[in-house]
């Protein structure tokens, strides 16, 4: 819900530590919450069904979130069909959170108040105008993201329903200050160190490689030395777009559909509201009394507005003289109904609602009208256009599959049947794959054993609904083990890395013992290296690593240890505290904070689900 909001005004309502379990409720969609769904389930979660189309639905969301942040990446990751898959699952997941969540908080009884909601709304920097609560603005959002008021406050109440349980589990846990002082003051430590560094490329003038050490390595690693498998392609493709330019609408066909299909082009009466409202609560008796005193002053000819100012339990909109804004009949509930009874300037009776009576007074009336024929007559010749295309792909689409399967042995055949061409493409690896072929089907396919070995046309490849494509081998290069003569240098040079690595290690063992044995070391640099810290750059991270693993007052307790080049004998000198991190504290809770959150919630819905029946029965 909240998600349909931010969309046109970036704002953030949550604190951050809920920002992400409030973002799961609002993936849920308005589905659960306003009726149910024939749809076929993806999951049942206490049987409460989670739709298909809803997992569906999200999915393309974070595929389109996706997107944005990888740009031109994400052509290359929606090609990984585990990858995808995981990401659905993901998606599957948090919804089944979602819902577990909502009816544990079902069964607490937990509520939230009318004064939360009416802070939340005002609080919202949506709904803000030069740094206040602006409540056209609040009207025009709401409206907009395709909600009643009154449904986005319902569904508001349920968010901040479900942000007060997961507030409680998530918060019940918290960093002391003094811990968080002791991690900044480890994160911030600095240490003075010695440590000489051994090269293994020192040695590599040293040593050599004869030819038998060349022929056993190149025989015994012969798998390191392969090219990789090539292909190229031909193939024919049928897109629903291409086939646009090839079919035709009749004027009188635009008209027919105009005619036949009015109510598209039709707006429907909108009517403004206002009311007074009275929450029912457990006292319905006096509820009836106040909602019947009311009654009896507008009734009396006293003003709505300033009834509604006065006595309405809705402050929200009681502020603004009981403005709900426009309405349209798209519900079928006591309050729509009643609406939709009155006539402009008119007031209702008491109406009653699940949790509320309601005073209703129309204000404003707008009827229906209907788009003029010239001003849609274009949109409907593209829509019948793009439906003919279709039918025709289809009927294509037979043939294709036919003349394929039948001349099994080319293309040609196949895309003068449906009046294309036959494309090709270079050569091409599975790391290197041309964009016009690359979707998962198309490269299963064109490696399969139906096209490699038997070489005939791969059967007809799905790519979308509205894209098809067929392929088959044009070039096959098999992967081979290069000549040993081809790679000679190369192992020449793996065999001379590998014996200079031996004797920089022989080199350091032996610095190093006469180290921890205090004897003077000559013809080497010791280098020497003050205040360097845990994210230091310009020192191998294998030195800095083993520096700060060694436990500061220990005299002449050197490591030998391994590093990108070669090794290094590495020495502590000195440790230096860091007392003032009163700076750091704040990032160093937050990061604890958000760590100890993430675990809390984690195991919060892990132990719900162990206790909860959760079926999928589309898997």
């Amino acid at each position: 819900m909240l998600e349909r909001i931010r969309e046109g005004s970036q704002g953030v309502v949550a604190k951050a530590i809920l920002v992400l379990v409030i973002l799961t409720f609002a993936l849920a969609g308005i589905g659960s919450y306003l009726g149910g769904s024939t749809e076929v389930a993806s999951v049942i979660v206490n049987g409460e069904t989670i739709s298909k189309a809803q997992v569906d639905n999200e999915f393309a969301k974070e595929r389109s979130n996706l997107e944005r942040q990888y740009g031109e990446m994400f052509k290359m990751i929606a090609n990984n069909p585990t990858y995808m898959e995981n990401v659905r699952k993901g998606v599957e997941e948090r919804l089944i959170a979602q819902a577990l969540i909502s009816q544990t908080a079902a069964e607490m009884d937990l509520r939230v108040g009318d004064d939360e909601i009416k802070k939340n709304i005002r609080d919202m920097k949506e709904f803000h105008v030069d740094g206040q609560f602006n409540n056209d603005r609040y009207l025009s959002l709401v409206r907009s993201a395709g909600y009643r008021v009154e449904q986005f406050r319902e569904l508001l109440r349920v968010d901040l329903t479900r942000q007060q349980l997961m507030g409680a589990v998530i918060g019940s846990d918290f960093v002391l200050n003094n811990e968080a002082k002791q991690i900044a003051k480890l994160e911030k430590q600095l240490r003075d160190i010695r440590y000489i560094d051994i090269n293994a490329a020192d040695f590599l003038t040293e040593v050599s490689a004869s030819d038998d050490e060349i022929a056993d390595y190149y025989d015994v690693n012969s798998g390191q030395f392969t090219t990789q498998e090539q292909l190229s392609l031909e193939y024919v493709e049928l897109r629903v777009a291409d086939l646009l330019s090839r079919v035709s609408v009749e004027e009188s066909k635009v008209r027919e559909q105009y005619e036949s299909s009015l109510s598209q082009y039709q707006s429907p009466e909108r009517r403004r509201v206002s009311h007074i409202s009275f929450e029912l609560g457990e006292d319905e008796a006096a509820a009836q009394a106040k909602a019947q005193a009311a009654l009896a002053r507008v009734n009396a000819g006293e003003d709505f507005a300033s009834l509604a100012k006065e006595l309405s339990e809705d402050t929200l909109s009681g502020e603004e003289g009981g403005d709900l804004d426009w309405m349209t009949l798209d519900d079928e509930d006591a309050f729509t109904k009643a609406v939709f009874a009155l006539e402009n300037g008119a007031t209702s009776d008491i109406v009653t609602t699940d949790s509320d009576l309601h005073i209703i007074k129309i204000t404003d009336l707008e009827p229906a009208a209907t788009k003029a024929f010239d001003d849609v007559a274009s949109e409907i010749k593209d829509e019948l256009l793009f439906e003919a295309a279709k039918e025709y792909f289809y009927e294509l689409q037979q043939q294709l599959t036919d003349t394929t399967f039948a001349v099994p042995e080319n293309l040609t055949e196949a895309a003068a049947e449906i009046e294309s061409d036959v494309k090709s493409t270079p050569l091409f690896t599975r790391s290197s794959v041309p964009a016009d072929v690359n979707y998962p089907g198309v490269i299963d396919a064109a490696f399969s054993e139906q096209v490699l070995g038997e070489n005939v046309n791969s059967d007809v490849i799905d790519i979308s609904p509205e894209h098809l494509m067929v392929v088959r081998k044009k070039e096959h290069i098999p992967s081979e083990v290069k000549p040993m003569s081809d790679v000679r240098e190369q192992i020449i040079n793996i065999l001379k890395q590998q014996k200079a690595s031996e004797l920089a290690k022989e080199k350091a063992e032996q610095y190093f013992a006469s180290w921890k044995a205090g004897e003077s070391i000559d013809g080497v640099t010791v280098v020497e290296k003050s205040d360097v810290s845990r994210v230091s750059r310009d020192i191998d991270n294998a030195i800095v690593t083993a520096a700060f693993k060694m436990a500061k007052g220990e005299s002449n307790d050197a490591q030998l240890v391994s590093t990108s080049q070669g090794q290094a004998v590495v020495d502590l000198v000195a440790v230096k505290e860091a007392n003032d991190v009163a700076a750091d504290l704040e990032s160093v809770i937050q990061r604890l904070n958000a760590t100890q959150s993430n675990e809390a919630y984690k195991a919060f819905i892990d132990s719900l689900k162990e206790k909860s029946d959760i079926q999928y029965p589309t898997s």
